[in-house]
């Protein structure tokens, strides 16, 4: 019986020793690691951009850098009341542009006794500054003159509009006169929608021209001041004070033709930008 039993023995030894020869290598865990949770990195990535819509229209050039009607105003004033306008436009891009201005008063009932037309190129050379060269007509008063144009402007914006604008004209008429003038106004922002604007302006001619009521030297001062409530900056109702002086040899010929060379207004009107 001892030889059956001894293959038996030697098959169960040889089907154990791998199982017994195999090493698992247990290493101890501190309790810290185990509760520490599992840390995941993230990397921004942009997100690629839509792609264009083959439909959507092309995107259109700005041209119209802004317009403004500064005045647009009733007169009231001893004598005659009056009414008064000044309207300008800057067209065109960010450093070459075309700026265009009318302005021109006259009496209640009648047509306009004074109108001014200029189209000047305007170059940008930064920091709010302006310099123009171009022409201005004068269709009132009679007879009409032509005027080339060099100037300089400077504009200083708030919320969208002109907190400060300054500019410095001089002018040669087709007949070879020179003038030139000094104009200016300021926005000073007040409580609410309000906004007080001081304005002023100074003429000089360099020459006598009688026919055009002109005195050689100072000629002509004016000086405003003018509240409005901005409803929007495309509709701003105003009330305010305007004084205007022929000054000088402007002054006597005014005086000459039985005028007062001096003006006093209460002024009511609207004000517009876009």
């Amino acid at each position: 019986m001892d030889l059956p039993v001894r293959p038996a023995l030697l098959l169960i030894a040889s089907l154990a020793a791998p199982a017994a020869a195999q090493r698992l290598d247990y290493r101890p865990v501190s309790d810290d690691r185990l509760a520490e949770p599992a840390r995941l990195d993230y990397q921004a990535v942009d997100a690629p951009d839509a792609p264009a819509d083959p439909t959507d229209p092309p995107a259109r050039r700005k041209w119209l850098q802004w317009g403004l009607l500064d005045r647009f105003e009733y007169a009231a004033q001893r004598g005659r009341d009056g009414y008064a306008w000044d309207f300008s436009a800057l067209i065109g891009g960010d450093r070459h542009r075309l700026w265009l201005g009318t302005s021109g008063e006259g009496p209640a009932l009648g047509g306009p006794d004074y109108v001014e037309l200029n189209a000047l190129y305007a170059y940008h050379v930064g920091g709010g500054w302006d310099l123009n060269a171009g022409i201005r007509y004068d269709v009132q008063p009679r007879p009409r003159r032509g005027y080339a144009v060099l100037a300089a402007q400077y504009d200083a914006e708030y919320k969208g509009g002109e907190a400060l604008w300054f500019g410095a004209f001089g002018y040669v008429s087709h007949k070879g006169e020179l003038s030139a003038r000094l104009a200016g106004y300021y926005n000073q922002p007040l409580a609410g929608n309000f906004v007080l604007q001081p304005s002023a302006e100074l003429d000089y001619y360099g020459e006598d021209v009688p026919e055009l009521g002109l005195g050689r030297g100072l000629g002509y001062a004016e000086a405003g001041l003018r509240l409005r409530y901005e409803i929007k900056e495309a509709f701003a109702p105003y009330v305010g004070l305007s004084w205007s002086r022929d000054l000088g040899r402007t002054a006597r010929l005014t005086r000459e033709e039985g005028e007062d060379p001096e003006t006093k207004s209460v002024v009511m009107g609207v004000r517009s930008a876009f």
